[in-house]
């Protein structure tokens, strides 16, 4: 009996040979970083149609939407890794939408669509989303040929933790795919020694995984050797085993992972006494494990219990005595249930629309988007959905095949996915980089785009500029003495219009500025090695034309209609606080509203209001219905000009007083009488539209049944225990696949697919 020295994972040491590793792994992971997921409304287009999408980034660190992310940049690239176009998203809160018009310059076959953040870019390691998309056109119909034995094959041997171990057992992946990177299922699969005996078999999966554990002999080569279906045979051999180390194996129980590390004969001596360490982390957080090896025992076992691992990708890495990174595993713990607590219902409200009902049974608020396709869609086939985008490929290098697989209802999802996770190998994290190579904050965190206006001539004290733009919410006065003025972080709309003025002695003359643009386009680029390129891809189109380019927007129906916004006062608007319209109003003392406030009684010191006849009061400051107490900057600059009305005074019932500042709006700003020249501004975010449904030559043909779309909805929030409803056309279908992905505010992931009746 072989003595097993057994580390149970419940007494896991938190102290550490050397803070070195411990350091530099914080430090490497320190910087937020941005995995942002597009769900498209589809992914095969007829031209004519467009591209709906929403947009969600995630923050690493936490695994929550990204609160801090404005500008996402989602590129258009076609089959040769060249840009075809660029649009810049607004990034709210961590969610954004938009759309991308399919016309008659997509010419190709399939384009790729990437989205990617400046930030991103101080980083090693890519974390962008990637999506092929196909064109359909009555131009082209490209057959698929059948695989024959002149089609190329990868066959790869991986043993576990990188190497092999002689006079050891060990646990070697095999992966096999064809020349599209798709995993292929072998017919047989035969292991040979180096005298030609059969000594094991293996077959793989659909996916094109298996996994051996196999007794390697002193200086064995060992052929494996595969027959496809089709009758392709492949071989491949094993690499030369070390003579001296230790190996990995490891195994999946119900409560525990279960990791064997195992060395042999001759390494014994060589090792006895030296301290390894097991390092498991996940980007945010890591926990060490600590063991010495002996001159007698071959094999330590350690048994993670997975309740004490992190929930989702655990990175295992083995350090020798040196600090030196020898072995890495990945595995994949999965505490947390699917988060099922979505239901969709529907109930028939007209004959060509259905009302369908979106609840939320939780006890969160969820941020959702919502595809309708024809029941048996061809043209739903992401390679990722929210959960494989969040949950796998920050740690995978490479593409996954079909990575949304692993987290359907699969009865064998689990097993093919430690087996995917075998086959990578060491994780995406090089540690030569953690340790050599931090990220350095070259690139920008973009927030918004950045302006500079030129004018002929510096702006004298009597001066100044007026800027508004209906399509931007934006009004603003600007007394600077430089000919260069400065806007930063502006949230500008692509095509949209400015308007300047230069005031003075009180009129307003057109005046236009130069002005340069930062922050609206990346320079991006396109790795097409990490793409799955399926050259032989089918497409059948039958009565198939492009569809006309004007289309039919479609009007949804209010089941319950909300009452007219009333313009909100404050408390006391009518009866306590005093109210002044700006425009009866001269100022003595000059022109912004401080200046107003100090000719009102007011002091201003220290960033802070209060009343010069009652110093010790408080002041409590609104500005369009919104407290700014606390950042009183905002309206430092202020000009009066740009202020409808102030309401001031005591307000008896919350015992302080108060000051209610209301703006202009650009449409008020815009109607007095004034001159101001326009400019069409040519960069910018794109303008966000309401879904509308192209012009279908036919709703029962089979172009429209497996390629066609029926709705999109993006933009769905919903508070815990709340439901929302809108109306979907049928367009003479009898059942309809919704395909729902989206998060918690907690962070967790929801991707859901439902086939929909509508009888």
């Amino acid at each position: 009996m072989k003595k097993i020295n057994l580390l149970i994972a419940l007494l896991i040491s938190i102290q550490c040979i050397s803070q070195n590793i411990d350091q530099l792994y914080s430090n490497y992971f320190e910087n937020t970083r941005e995995i942002p997921y597009l769900h498209l409304n589809k992914t095969s287009f007829i031209k004519g149609e467009e591209i709906w999408f929403q947009s969600y980034v995630i923050e690493q660190n936490s695994n929550k939407l990204h609160t801090t992310t404005s500008n996402l940049y989602v590129s258009v690239f076609d089959e040769d890794g060249h840009q075809k176009e660029q649009h810049l998203i607004h990034i709210k809160n961590g969610i954004g939408y938009g759309s991308i018009l399919i016309d008659s310059s997509f010419t190709q076959n399939n384009y790729y669509i990437k989205a990617s953040t400046n930030w991103m870019r101080n980083f090693s390691e890519d974390n962008s989303f990637t999506q092929r998309i196909s064109i359909l056109s009555d131009q082209k119909n490209t057959i698929a040929k059948t695989s024959s034995q002149d089609d190329f094959y990868e066959f790869k041997l991986m043993p576990e933790g990188g190497h092999l171990l002689e006079n050891t057992v060990n646990n070697i992946a095999v992966l096999i795919k064809n020349q599209n990177n798709k995993g292929v299922k072998t017919k047989t699969g035969i292991i040979k020694d180096s005298n030609g005996n059969s000594i094991g078999a293996f077959n793989t999966n659909t996916l094109g995984f298996a996994n051996v554990n196999l007794a390697i002999k002193k200086g064995e080569i060992y052929t494996f050797e595969a027959t496809l279906n089709n009758g392709t045979a492949l071989t491949q051999n094993t690499n030369v085993p070390k003579q001296i180390g230790i190996t990995l194996n490891t195994k999946v129980l119900d409560d525990y992972f279960v990791l064997n590390i195992l060395t042999n004969n001759k390494s014994l001596n060589v090792l006895n006494g030296k301290k390894y360490r097991v390092f498991i982390h996940n980007t945010r957080s890591f926990k060490n494990i600590f063991f010495d090896f002996n001159n007698t025992d071959k094999n330590y076992v350690l048994l993670l219990k997975k309740q004490e691992l992190y929930n989702g990708i655990n990175i295992i890495t083995i350090f020798n005595e040196k600090n030196q990174p020898v072995l890495e595993r990945l595995i994949y713990n999965d505490l947390e249930d699917v988060f099922n607590q979505i239901k969709v219902t529907t109930s028939k409200i007209k004959y060509d629309s259905i009302q369908a009902t979106v609840t939320n049974y939780s006890k969160e608020k969820i941020f959702l988007s919502s595809s309708f396709l024809p029941s048996n869609t061809k043209a739903y086939n992401p390679n990722n959905n929210i959960k494989s985008q969040i949950l796998l490929q920050p740690y995978i290098n490479g593409v996954i095949e079909n990575a949304d697989y692993y987290f359907n209802a699969s009865k064998n999802k689990s097993k093919d996915l430690d087996l995917l996770l075998l086959t990578q190998g060491w994780s995406k994290y090089n540690w030569g980089n953690i340790f050599n190579n931090p990220p350095k904050d070259n690139f920008n965190f973009e927030n918004g785009i950045d302006v500079t206006l030129t004018f002929n001539k510096k702006l004298n004290s009597k001066q100044s500029i007026l800027i508004f733009s209906n399509k931007n919410n934006l009004v603003k006065e600007i007394k600077d003495n430089q000919s260069d003025v400065k806007l930063t972080n502006l949230y500008l709309k692509k095509d949209s219009d400015f308007n300047f003025g230069l005031k003075l002695n009180g009129n307003t003359l057109k005046v236009t500025p130069y002005i340069n643009y930062y922050n609206y386009s990346l320079k991006d680029v396109f790795n097409k090695k990490k793409l799955i390129l399926n050259k032989n891809f089918e497409i059948k189109v039958s009565n198939f034309k492009d569809l006309p380019s004007n289309v039919t927007v479609l009007e949804e129906v209010i089941l319950k209609a909300n009452k007219k916004d009333k313009e909100i006062k404050p408390y006391g608007a009518a009866t306590i606080l005093t109210n002044v319209k700006m425009k009866d109003v001269l100022i003595p003392s000059g022109e912004t509203i401080i200046e107003f406030l100090k000719f009102k009684g007011y002091g201003y010191a220290n960033d802070s209001i209060h009343p010069r006849r009652k110093k010790s009061r408080f002041v409590r400051v609104y500005l369009d219905n919104n407290e700014i107490t606390n950042s009183l900057w905002i309206i430092e600059s202020m000009y009066a000009n740009t202020v409808r009305e102030v309401y001031y005074g005591a307000n008896p019932g919350r015992v302080n007083e108060e000051i209610h500042i209301y703006t202009l709006s650009p449409q008020e700003y815009a109607s007095k009488k004034n001159q101001f020249s326009t400019v069409k501004i040519p960069i910018g975010f794109n303008q966000e539209k309401e879904y509308y449904s192209p012009k279908y030559p036919s709703f029962s043909n089979s172009t429209y049944k497996d390629f066609g779309a029926m709705f999109w909805k993006p933009n769905i929030v919903l508070e815990p225990n709340k439901a929302i409803t809108f109306s979907v056309p049928k367009n003479y279908q009898k059942e309809a696949k919704i395909f729902i992905e989206g998060i918690s505010e907690s962070g967790q992931l929801i991707s859901k697919n439902q086939l929909l009746s509508f009888e």
